[in-house]
């Protein structure tokens, strides 16, 4: 794809503010881009306000994208604010891991980072972003990619910035510390971006954590909040998926996060052991594990794997796309729109993943064809443990800040429903907790507190733009759920001359409804021909939809057509 065919946020700065020049010098600011009370969009930005502009430094934390739902239809994915990608231009920029909702803006931004901007990364999540930004025909180079291969300390400007690598459940993901001076003393931060607290991250060192403590203000994961315990560790799963592979027979296809590389590998190695073939099928558990080969975390590029033939009986399959997102692999295998492989009697399918909320109607229709093909479908019971979260649980979250000992609490991602979770185990008389919101800039004195806020500029992302129009998917979500009556009208005399409705019923009903509908509309028409020009249209829309409530049950989008504009 040419990088000029990716939709970029545009860098005009025509209704930016400068937020920057609106502070007061010597405090450090936080502000959330996105990331909090939904899921996705990770995005913040932290800035010091120095007493001359040029001085002062601006770092961001991750710059993810969100993803549609069943509210945003035709949506291809959110990105951060746009008051904030253009009004805090970044000194440097940290990328904790490489998933999508941390770093599936950035081939979005080619115009608004500018060129030269240290980019701090991981190897792994380096060299996914490098593989997805020439995917997008955009030359990596244009960024300066710094490789953070272990617990590291950094100064840039006015922080110091120290990393922590975590476990999570995708490789090399690390928290971020940042210590600066203000105006009223010293500020300690640690963000832990996405993390759990067992996992095999042989970077991960406790005493470094704890060493950090205390804290002025923790900024901790709330998405495991929900559920007590502590996140299990990936060597559980390994050890179920190996027993199974161990003992069930035939063809068995495994649907997990393409970036939970552990996992993958940990099947590739009992495969071998078994002296059973691997394939792998989709383009992002194909470029996972490239990056996962440049970054060592596997010993063998994909090229060097030999694939099993589509006829063999004994293999086991890889398959990207666990959501069920349409055209995936998952997707296409389960809906038999894979010539060369129909799921049949014989067939195992593991569903090792969890359901993201908003898929599981898509996820369940995908396993329900499978189980109708005749396959086996193991994953959806609790008596084997195919799938563990990347996310701590609130035992790990207690943990963390029992590491810490932080004077202050800021719980970030999750929905509403998680950060709830969250203030309802932590003792807040002990560790006070502020629930920020997205779209607002924060001061970090002896408490965080509201200084400004700042407008919802999310930038949503359709093929060839982006937008600011939210309006635009509950117009689709109407057209979706009620159809469009379609009315042709002559302007003066005000008068209807044609009504058409599509989506809305039977072609039977229409035609038995058309005269009546007809009549009853030209008579409401009639009735506002008087009115302001300017708002006859709202108010025939207002009567019309009693109309339709009354003879249909629905309230069809009303779309107007004059003769005159032809």
């Amino acid at each position: 794809m040419r990088a000029d065919l990716v939709p970029q946020v545009s860098s005009d700065p025509a209704g930016i503010v400068d937020y920057p020049r609106r502070l007061a010098p010597g405090q450090l600011y936080f502000a959330f881009g996105g990331g909090v009370g939904k899921f996705g969009t990770n995005f913040t930005v932290f800035h010091y306000a120095a007493k001359n502009s040029r001085h002062s430094t601006t770092i961001w934390i991750d710059a993810g994208a969100g993803f549609a739902s069943h509210q945003t239809p035709g949506m291809e994915r959110s990105l951060p604010n746009r008051q904030l990608l253009l009004g805090f231009p970044p000194t440097a920029i940290f990328l904790t891991h490489g998933h999508e909702d941390h770093i599936g803006a950035m081939p979005h931004l080619v115009q608004v980072i500018p060129k030269g901007t240290p980019i701090f990364a991981s190897p792994f999540t380096a060299a996914l972003l490098t593989a997805r930004l020439e995917e997008h025909g955009i030359d990596p180079r244009r960024w300066d990619f710094q490789l953070i291969e272990e617990d590291s300390s950094i100064e840039i400007g006015n922080f110091r910035i120290e990393t922590f690598f975590m476990p999570h459940s995708i490789p090399q993901c690390f928290s971020v510390g940042i210590e600066t001076n203000t105006a009223s003393g010293k500020k300690r931060i640690y963000f832990s971006s996405d993390f759990k607290l067992r996992g095999s991250e042989v970077r991960h060192k406790v005493p470094h954590i704890k060493k950090y403590a205390p804290v002025d203000f923790l900024f901790v994961d709330s998405t495991g909040a929900l559920h007590e315990g502590e996140t299990a560790d990936e060597r559980e799963v390994d050890e179920a998926l190996a027993s199974l592979l161990r003992r069930v027979p035939g063809r068995v296809f495994i649907t997990t996060f393409a970036s939970q590389i552990e996992r993958i590998k940990n099947i590739v190695r009992t495969a071998r052991q078994l002296s059973r073939p691997v394939g792998f099928l989709g383009r992002s558990l194909r470029l996972q594990w490239e990056a996962a080969y440049r970054a060592r975390e596997v010993d063998l590029p994909l090229h060097q794997h030999k694939m099993p033939s589509f006829s063999a009986q004994d293999a086991i399959w890889l398959v990207a796309g666990c959501q069920a997102d349409k055209n995936s692999s998952f997707w296409r295998l389960t809906h038999g729109e894979l010539p060369k492989m129909q799921l049949k009697k014989g067939d195992t399918l593991i569903f090792s993943a969890s359901m993201i909320p908003g898929n599981e109607g898509r996820i369940y229709e995908s396993l329900n064809l499978a189980a109708e093909a005749g396959a086996r479908v193991i994953g959806l019971t609790p008596e084997l443990r195919v799938h563990t979260s990347g996310h701590g649980r609130r035992g790990d979250i207690a943990k963390l800040v029992s590491y810490l000992r932080p004077r202050h609490i800021i719980p970030i991602h999750g929905d509403p429903l998680h950060l709830n979770a969250f203030l309802e185990f932590i003792d807040q008389k002990k560790f006070p907790v502020t629930v920020a919101t997205e779209h607002c800039i924060y001061a970090l004195g002896d408490a965080p507190h509201l200084v400004e806020t700042v407008p919802d500029e999310t930038c949503l992302v359709e093929p060839g733009e982006v937008h600011f129009d939210p309006a635009l998917y509950s117009i689709r979500v109407q057209l979706a759920e009620q159809g469009i009556c379609l009315l042709v009208l002559q302007r003066e005399p005000w008068l209807l001359r044609a009504l058409d409705y599509e989506g809305v019923m039977s072609e039977e009903l229409q035609q038995k409804l058309q005269p009546e509908l007809f009549s009853r509309i030209s008579a409401e028409v009639a009735r506002v021909a008087d009115s302001n020009p300017d708002k006859r249209e709202k108010k025939l829309t207002e009567r019309l939809d009693a109309i339709h409530s009354e003879f249909l049950a629905k309230t069809p989008r009303i779309k107007f057509v004059y003769l005159d504009d032809y």
